[in-house]
């Protein structure tokens, strides 16, 4: 929550007001939105100019939902005379100085940014379902993690949060630097991996590790860096940073450790967790290795917070998979699905196909990978997908690759020796929604058609490829 004086405190003299009634600077927003659908009573719209939507034609309709106030660079003529209508000349960066005047004020709070090319969605659910047993915490909004969603989340702060699990994304080299300087600097920093995303934006992998190292370079000497020891462009950030560090993973050198792994992968192992001289037997819920190290970085977290162990402990047994990230489903024809459907990378796909290869099945029983194309991969968008492709082989049964990109997942597969007859390629121009919901209708009636009870099926993609529009045709 925030309040009109935030906002023009934040854009002084800057910020025009359009509204027959007396202002009152008190007014309390419960939060901002730019989506007109998220919308609900007293809450600010932000209306954005994009790319392809511009929300200042939303404004009477959220003037109609009851919003409190519309943030904007024109005003609209088509709203009643006492809507509040706050002008100025650019609303992304006035979104901003109100975040920032909000954090200011809230001194109580210790913000953690989270950034990584996997599990950062993840990662912040789980730390936020640790530290809310100590004490109130906020979490991003599903994805809410760059230059928008991130001070929208921060905009919801209320003054009893003690702690923020804030998710940070970047798509380009100085970008989580900026979101530091110019809207607010995280006390403590998690690093999850390092990997191949948005390389059609940063270039190359090692402009990935400076744009990631950034989140732990901008913290205090007072500040927490927390790092995946396992990852060994992770643990180099370790010299990037004046503020203490906290390793976990799975190696012996890790402070916040596991160990003796085993169990059925995809419902959730069991490990170990060590923390300086105490253990504990954990028993998880999420799915594969990348779900230990998930829970080994949201316990990281709470022995850094001086949570009780037990409490830590309790708090990783009861996670549970967010939606469209591991979720098991019942399947076509009795199988078992894998709702992997909310994001894709070639690290996350062999994160999951490694869990399914370690998931007894019935011995007729096989398994599929649906996969939709990645994005944001530009000139390496081949490589990327035959390597995804080749690492299917021995452990995937059927591959159904649906996309343009996905051509290459088949060359991959088949460069592997996976066998072209237990290979199913739908095209599609993923720009043209009515053609690539009709590749996913016919990459459905193949599953339908073939899939077995025994069988394991697993459907993944990127943000884009929406590949979730699958799972009704399946039922």
């Amino acid at each position: 929550m925030f309040t009109l004086n935030d906002l023009l405190q934040g854009n002084e003299n800057k910020a025009h007001t359009h509204s027959s009634k007396t202002l009152d600077p008190n007014q309390v927003f419960p939060s901002a939105q730019h989506d007109s659908r998220q919308v609900k009573r007293g809450d600010l719209f932000i209306a954005i100019k994009g790319a392809h939507v511009d929300g200042h034609c939303y404004i009477p309709e959220v003037a109609r939902a009851g919003a409190g106030a519309v943030l904007c660079s024109q005003p609209s003529d088509e709203v009643p005379p006492d809507f509040l209508q706050l002008v100025v000349p650019d609303v992304v960066q006035a979104l901003h100085n109100t975040a920032r005047v909000r954090v200011q004020r809230q001194e109580n709070t210790l913000l953690i940014g989270i950034t990584g090319s996997n599990g950062k969605t993840s990662t912040k659910d789980a730390v936020a379902a640790i530290l809310q047993r100590q004490a109130p915490t906020l979490k991003t909004f599903a994805s809410y993690n760059n230059e928008i969603g991130y001070p929208l989340t921060l905009l919801r702060l209320e003054p009893g949060h003690r702690f923020a699990a804030l998710e940070m994304g970047a798509q380009w080299v100085g970008e989580l630097t900026w979101l530091c300087e110019t809207i607010a600097r995280p006390d403590w920093s998690i690093i999850t991996n390092v990997g191949a995303a948005h390389l059609e934006y940063f270039g190359s992998q090692e402009r990935v590790i400076i744009a990631k190292s950034e989140l732990v370079q901008a913290l205090t000497t007072d500040g927490i860096a927390i790092l995946n020891y396992d990852d060994i462009n992770v643990r180099g950030m370790a010299a990037k940073t004046r503020a203490e560090k906290l390793f976990y993973g799975l190696s012996q050198e890790a402070e916040v450790r596991g160990s003796d792994i085993h169990g059925e992968s995809l419902l959730g192992l069991h490990f170990t967790l060590h923390y300086a001289d105490q253990h504990n037997h954990i028993q998880l819920h999420l799915p594969g290795v990348h779900g230990v190290m998930t829970a080994l970085a949201a316990a990281a977290v709470g022995c850094a917070a001086q949570m009780n162990f037990d409490d830590v402990c309790a708090a990783l047994e009861s996670l549970q998979p967010a939606k469209g990230r591991g979720e098991i489903k019942p399947g076509p024809n009795g199988s078992t699905l894998i709702d992997d459907t909310y994001n894709a990378n070639r690290q996350s796909i062999v994160a999951m196909v490694t869990a399914m290869g370690k998931t007894n099945l019935p011995a007729n029983g096989k398994r599929w990978a649906v996969l939709g194309d990645i994005f944001e991969l530009g000139q390496y968008a081949p490589d990327e997908h035959r390597a995804s492709g080749k690492s299917l082989v021995g452990i995937i049964d059927y591959l159904i690759a649906i996309g343009n990109e996905a051509r290459y997942f088949v060359e991959g597969a088949i460069e592997a020796r996976m066998p072209e007859n237990n290979i199913h390629y739908f095209h599609a121009d993923v720009e043209n929604a009515k053609e690539l919901e009709a590749a996913k209708q016919a990459a459905a009636d193949v599953l339908t058609r073939e899939v077995h009870s025994e069988d394991l099926v697993l459907i993944k993609g990127s943000r884009g490829m929406r590949m979730e529009t699958m799972l009704p045709m399946l039922s």
